[in-house]
C-alpha cells in the first residue's frame, strides 16, 4: 500500500529568524530529509522590490529566508545558494530592496538570476513548452528548496511551490504563453526540476490583488513538505481554495505528480490547519470598482485575466488601494477581441491600446505590443506621459542593485 505524502504545520506568529530556524531545523529532521555534506538551492519568491513592512503580503521575508538558511547550515549543508530576479529592474534589485543581505552573510550566497549562466532542461511530455532555460546552479545543486509565499493570484489562481518556479525564467522567457495557457506553461516548468522540500511562508500571507498588491493576511503558520503538491493541496484548504480550482494543480495531478484531495495528504497537525484556515479574499480582474471616469474596451472572446486584463489590473491597482484617482482619470483601455464599440471620440493622448489582440486600434492611441505585454511596459507608458504611481519602493534601492548589475560590483 502506497504511503500518503507528509505536509507540517506548524504555528510562527511572527518573522522571528531565530524561532524559523529552529522550527525548520525541526521539521527536516523529523521528516528524514538528508541535507549533511550537500548543496542546497533555496528559491523565494521577490516579486515586487520593497522592504518590509510594505511587502509582507507579497514576497517571502528576509527573517524567513534567513532562518530557513541557518538552518540548513545546522544540518551541515556544505553550501546554501538564495536565487531570485526582480520585475523591477535587475536580479541585484530585488536583494537590495527586500533587505535580506544581512541575513545570509556568512549562511548562504546570492544568485542574481539575471547574471547568471543558464543550461537548457528539456521536459518529457509536454503541455505547451517542451524545454526551459534554467539557472545552471538550480541544476547542479543537491537540493533544491522552494520557499514560496502563499498568496492568492490573479493571473495564476494561487501561488504556492508549484507557480514559484515561473520566477526561474528571466522576462522573454516568462512572458512566452503567459496568457489562456499559463497553467500548462506552469505545470511543463515545474516538472524540468521538482523541489526536493517545500517550506512555505504563510506567517503573514497575501489576500487581495495579489501578486503584486496583495495585503498581509496574519495566518501565523509555515507548512513545509517533501512533495510539493501535497503542500500546496494543504495550502489550498489553508487559504480557502479547493485544489480543483487551481488548473496547473490538476494537470499535474493527472501527470501522476502528486495529491489532489487533502485526503490523500497525511497531515501533520491536522488540527492546527483547521483552526487557521480561512477564505483568503480574492483578487478581482474586472474594472468595475475603478474611477467612474475611467473606460475600459474589452474584448468578448479573448482578453485574458492571465496576460493583458491582468497587466493593466496589476499596474492600476496601485492607485485602487490608496484611492488617488486624479492622475488617471479619464484614461481609456483597449484591450482583446474582438470589441463590439470603440467610440470615435476618444481623446488620444488619454488612451492605451493593450497587447497584440487589439493591435487594429494601435492608431487610437498609445499602443503596447505583446502576447501579453510585458509586466512593467504600461508602467513605464504611463510615465512617458508623467503619469506616475505611488511606489511601494525605494528608488535608492532600484538605483544601487542597478549600479550594481552594470558594473558588476558584488552586493552581499
Amino acid at each position: 500500500m502506497q504511503m500518503k505524502p507528509s505536509a507540517y504545520i506548524f504555528d510562527q506568529q511572527a518573522y522571528d529568524p531565530e524561532q524559523i530556524r529552529e522550527r525548520v531545523r525541526g521539521i527536516i529532521e523529523k521528516d528524514g530529509l538528508a541535507v549533511k555534506g550537500k548543496s542546497v538551492f533555496l528559491k523565494p519568491s521577490f516579486v515586487y522590490p520593497a522592504r518590509p513592512p510594505l511587502n509582507r503580503g507579497v514576497n517571502t521575508q528576509p527573517e524567513f529566508v534567513g532562518g530557513v538558511a541557518k538552518a540548513l547550515q545546522d544540518l551541515g549543508a556544505s553550501r546554501v545558494w538564495v536565487g531570485e530576479d526582480c520585475l523591477v529592474g535587475p536580479s541585484q534589485a530585488a536583494f537590495v530592496a527586500m533587505g535580506v543581505l544581512p541575513y545570509l552573510r556568512g549562511i548562504a550566497e546570492p544568485v542574481y538570476f539575471q547574471d547568471e549562466e543558464r543550461v537548457e532542461v528539456k521536459v518529457k511530455d509536454a503541455l505547451i513548452e517542451s524545454s526551459f532555460s534554467l539557472p545552471k546552479k538550480l541544476m547542479d545543486a543537491d537540493l533544491f528548496i522552494s520557499l514560496p509565499k502563499i498568496k492568492v493570484n490573479m493571473y495564476a489562481t494561487v501561488t504556492l511551490s508549484v507557480k514559484n518556479h515561473i520566477g526561474f525564467l528571466l522576462a522573454a522567457d516568462r512572458l512566452t504563453n503567459h496568457h489562456y495557457n499559463i497553467h500548462k506553461k506552469i505545470a511543463d516548468l515545474y516538472r524540468a526540476r521538482v523541489p526536493d522540500f517545500v517550506i512555505a511562508d504563510a506567517v503573514k500571507a497575501g489576500e487581495g490583488q495579489g501578486p503584486m498588491h496583495a495585503e498581509p493576511a496574519p495566518l501565523g503558520v509555515v507548512l513545509a513538505a517533501r512533495n510539493g503538491m501535497a503542500a500546496d493541496v494543504a495550502a489550498c484548504r489553508l487559504m480557502g481554495y479547493d485544489p480543483n480550482e487551481v488548473e496547473h494543480l490538476k494537470l499535474l495531478h493527472e501527470k501522476g505528480i502528486g495529491p489532489l484531495d487533502l485526503a490523500e495528504v497525511e497531515v501533520d497537525n491536522p488540527a492546527l490547519l483547521e483552526q487557521r484556515a480561512r477564505r483568503l479574499i480574492r483578487p478581482r480582474t474586472d474594472f468595475a470598482d475603478y474611477h467612474h471616469s475611467m473606460r475600459f474596451f474589452i474584448g468578448t472572446e479573448l482578453a485574458c485575466p492571465q496576460g493583458c486584463v491582468g497587466m493593466i489590473r496589476g499596474t492600476l491597482d496601485r492607485w485602487w488601494q490608496v484611492r488617488r484617482w486624479k492622475p488617471v482619470k479619464g484614461l481609456n483601455f483597449i484591450v482583446g477581441k474582438p470589441i463590439a464599440e470603440v467610440p470615435d471620440n476618444l481623446k488620444k493622448g488619454k488612451t492605451f491600446v493593450i497587447g497584440d489582440c487589439a493591435e487594429p486600434y494601435r492608431d487610437r492611441g498609445a499602443f503596447i505590443p505583446g502576447c501579453p505585454i510585458p509586466p512593467m511596459a504600461l508602467t513605464y507608458a504611463l510615465a512617458a506621459k508623467l503619469i506616475t504611481g505611488p511606489l511601494a519602493s525605494r528608488v535608492r534601492d532600484l538605483a544601487w542593485g542597478s549600479i550594481a548589475h552594470a558594473f558588476n560590483i558584488p552586493v552581499r
